[in-house]
């Protein structure tokens, strides 16, 4: 298998010369005390396990599936796992596609005998076949040959098998397998050795070039059987080949944020050892040289380091540096703290919904690098339950964290290229914290044991606060601090912050975590989110029910006045407060509404959309798996502002936007004519403008190909454009497959692009309108107050120095104009008859 990645980690620590062949007995005791060894020119790799300090990651040169259950522990690698099977594949050194041989040996023992049912050997040849070069779709998806032997009595190399001679020892035995392969075929030998001299040999011949990675492997009929150690494992020979560029770790990837001239930025790093060295290293390039900027200690739970830098200055592209000691090597991570866009348009990517039936989304990474966008933001699920062809572990706590932080990884091994040259901000949602769906009802935890009765109809988290804090720091401790760091209920913290990048502000919620549950206004049991029949009038509203809460809602509207360094206004949050999906599930069925979605409740939905809409805020989310551009409504059709919601990356659980094929009325269909767009009302009473939708295929389980799939399944990314002298938004959905070196309409979904002004983002119509004003200052921040009620009506930075600003009501206004100590105010303004009447300041 030939692998096509650039290279991950520049200076591979693991991959150190050898000093003689590990396959020698007579050299054997005079090499070097080295963990992991490698003979470049011979192709020669070795793992010593007694030689790691304990800890649940192997290693660089080794990936674990599932994570948890691979740890080095007594001097030796053990497997705790309950999976049927479980593979611990070693990243550096494959199989490659030419004609040679290769020899594959270790040493094991019984770990745990659970009914004498279990196997336990190699996996070689192991590719993926919709991504055959992919060393990361092979961990996840590869097909491969298994050898080894099982306690049933057999030594098995694929569906060949032998019996082992009796009273084999299983306690402690070693395996070797010679392979030969000459181009079309390869011939296999696996002999079995016990620590009593018992041996048996197995040959067989397999098809085909057998390239791919290599792996231990824990494998069995059904879950929990038996397990086994390892105290070594060597491979080598003339069919193996080197690659350390498909290293990860132990610098996994970074992510950052810079804002108003603070640069906050994550290290993340897999579960190191308590005697591996627990500080990483953060350097810049200046002036030609490197300079050591901080150290900080990596946090014990989440195996982060996070940096915190004030006064940076972003003038200019700025290389950073990360560097960790391991195992006595030094390991870097190199990127760069990219220039900000202060004097061009800021481009944006907009990211959701990352099911594994797509990892690694390969087509979909090299988009995004090609659409280069200057910010990245992942809105959600950026992870799911069953990602990684495994179960999520609830209990006990340590091995929850361990088994999302597994989970959470492959986000990171699948846009950690990208991540590391641009800022990004990443928030979680429902499947992050191990929900179908999460109203988090600010705080309140559910037990285990009332969680079962109602799975995720109810409200309330149900993994621990602890728990909920690692997915938080994981995924937002790059952020700016959260606007109010209060705890939540249950110590639960919060993330919801404000963002300058590029003049453009953005505010950044959780639509989730505050949010009222089903249970408050609709009894029985099963899927009462599910609106199979029209809700009753009020059936959806109540005074008690929350939306984004209160102390949300504080923010925003603190955050709609506040213009410092911004000339555009941005809300980021998990899903668009609309129901706009009509069609659910496998099955495709018609829903009169999802109450996992933001339309409800309605009043208090309202109230968001008419805080932003003072400061012609654009909304940005994710979360239904399809994408959607929709002007929201409140009093009148098309009086609030604009919404994308972006692609799903790969998506899981299919949505469709079909309110036409049920016979749903609509009005003021856009001049594109497209169906299924429109002005329509949802089950929730919200008028949703929908200017287009980018609805899956029907036959998309017929695909086995699984990139097809997801194309066929409206995956994709958004990409933003905002042009901050203009004041103009553009909006494109990119498909998953897109063919980005060729300008094609089958690029994007049908309706985009789309480009709207910042102040189509507050579609009321005025009753009047108060006197131009004209300004000697260009560009200057302009609040209008309603002088009786003293309500904020509308905050903007004026575009060149001349504006008339809109009011909805009569009466008189104070216009403040101006920053800082050059505000300047003026009151008893009124509604002007003379469209030429100009007031100067």
């Amino acid at each position: 298998m030939t692998i096509k990645r650039r290279k991950f980690i520049q200076n591979l620590g693991l991959a150190m010369p050898m000093l003689a062949s590990p396959f020698n007995p007579i050299l054997a005791k005079d090499q070097a005390e080295k963990a992991f060894e490698v003979d470049t020119a011979a192709q020669q790799f070795r793992a010593d396990f007694k030689k790691i300090n304990d800890r649940v990651w192997i290693g660089s040169s080794f990936w674990a599936v599932p994570m948890e259950d691979w740890e080095i522990k007594s001097d030796r690698l053990e497997f705790s796992g309950v999976e049927k099977q479980s593979r611990l594949h070693i990243l550096t050194h494959v199989l490659g596609e030419r004609k040679g041989d290769f020899v594959l040996s270790g040493d094991l023992g019984l770990l745990e005998n659970n009914g004498n049912k279990g196997a336990v050997g190699f996996a070689v040849g192991i590719k993926d076949n919709t991504d055959p070069e992919s060393v990361k779709a092979a961990c996840y998806f590869g097909k491969g040959v298994s050898v080894g032997v099982n306690l049933n009595g057999e030594i098995y190399i694929d569906d060949k098998k032998a019996e082992l001679p009796n009273g084999f020892g299983f306690q402690k035995f070693s395996l070797k397998l010679e392979g030969r392969n000459n181009g079309s075929q390869t011939e296999l030998i696996l002999l079995a050795n016990d620590a009593n001299g018992k041996t048996v040999t197995l040959k067989h011949e397999v098809t085909g070039a057998l390239d791919g990675l290599v792996a231990l492997e824990n494998k069995g009929d059904q879950k929990g059987e038996s397990t086994f150690w390892w105290s070594d494992m060597q491979l080598a020979g003339t069919k193996v080949e080197y690659k350390p560029e498909n290293s990860f770790g132990p610098i996994l990837w970074a992510m950052y944020t810079l804002s108003r001239g603070r640069l906050k930025l994550t290290a993340q790093l897999p579960p190191v050892g308590i005697k591996d060295s627990q500080k990483v290293e953060l350097e810049f390039f200046k002036n030609g040289k490197w300079v050591k900027e901080a150290k900080v200690e990596i946090d014990p739970v989440t195996f982060t380091s996070i940096f915190t830098i004030d006064n940076w200055k972003a003038s200019q592209d700025t290389k950073y540096r990360l560097r960790y000691t391991l195992d006595k090597e030094r390991y870097t991570y190199e990127g760069i703290i990219r220039e900000e866009p202060l004097d061009r348009p800021l481009t944006f990517g907009g990211l959701t919904c990352q099911h594994a039936m797509g990892f690694p989304y390969r087509p979909l990474v090299e988009n995004l690098g090609k659409s280069n966008p200057d910010i990245l933001y992942f809105s959600g699920d950026q992870l799911y339950e069953g990602n990684g062809g495994y179960p999520i572990k609830r209990q006990p706590e340590d091995k929850a964290i361990l088994n999302y932080l597994g989970k959470w990884y492959m986000f990171g091994w699948a846009f950690g290229e990208v991540l590391r040259n641009r800022p990004s901000i990443c928030t979680p949602d429902d499947h992050d914290v191990y929900q179908g769906n999460l109203w988090g009802e600010g705080g309140e935890g559910i037990s285990f044991e009332e969680w079962e009765k109602v799975r995720d109809a109810h409200g309330g988290l149900v993994q621990t606060p602890k728990f909920v804090n690692v997915v938080n720091k994981t995924q937002c401790g790059h952020m700016p601090e959260a606007y109010d760091q209060a705890p939540m209920k249950s110590n639960i913290s919060t993330w919801y912050t404000h963002l300058v990048y590029g003049k453009v502000s953005f505010a950044i919620v959780s639509d989730r975590l505050f949010k009222s549950g089903p249970e408050m206004v609709r009894a029985g049991k099963g899927r009462i989110d599910h609106l199979t029949a029209p809700a009753k009038p009020g059936e959806l509203e109540s005074d008690d029910l929350v939306f984004v809460g209160q102390r949300q809602l504080d923010f925003l509207n603190d955050w709609v006045a506040d213009w410092k360094g911004a000339n555009m206004k941005v809300l980021l949050s998990q899903t668009l407060f609309s129901n706009v999906g009509t069609h659910h599930g496998p099955e495709k069925q018609f829903l009169f509404g999802d109450l996992d979605s933001g339309g409800w409740p309605k009043s208090k939905r309202d109230k968001v959309i008419q805080s932003i809409r003072r400061a012609c805020a654009f909304h940005i989310n994710g979360d239904q798996h399809l994408p959607f551009m929709v002007q929201y409504s409140v009093n009148e059709p098309r009086d609030g502002g604009w919404t994308f919601c972006t692609p799903a990356i790969s998506t899981g659980y299919p949505r469709w936007g079909q309110p036409d094929s049920v016979n749903v009325p609509y009005t003021d269909r856009p001049a594109h004519g497209l169906p299924n767009t429109g002005c329509y009302r949802d089950g929730f009473g919200n008028n949703n403008y929908i200017y287009a939708v980018g609805n899956p295929t029907d036959d998309f389980d017929k695909e086995t190909d699984r990139y097809k799939r997801a194309q066929k399944k409206s995956s994709g990314y958004g990409i933003v454009t905002f042009d901050t002298s203009e004041r103009t938004i553009k909006m494109e959905a990119i498909r998953f497959l897109a063919n980005l070196e060729n300008e094609s309409e089958e690029n994007t979904y049908p309706g985009w692009p789309l480009t709207i002004q910042q102040t189509d983002n507050d579609g009321r119509r005025p009753i009047g309108y108060l006197p131009k004003l004209k300004t000697e200052s260009t560009d200057q921040v302009l609040k209008v107050v309603k002088e009786d009620t003293k309500e904020l009506v509308h905050a903007t930075r004026i575009k060149g120095n001349t504006y008339t600003p809109s009011v909805y009501e009569l009466g008189k206004y104070t216009l403040i104009i101006g920053e800082g100590d050059a505000k300047k105010e003026l009151t008893g303004i009124e509604i002007s008859i003379d469209p030429k009447e100009e007031i100067s300041i």
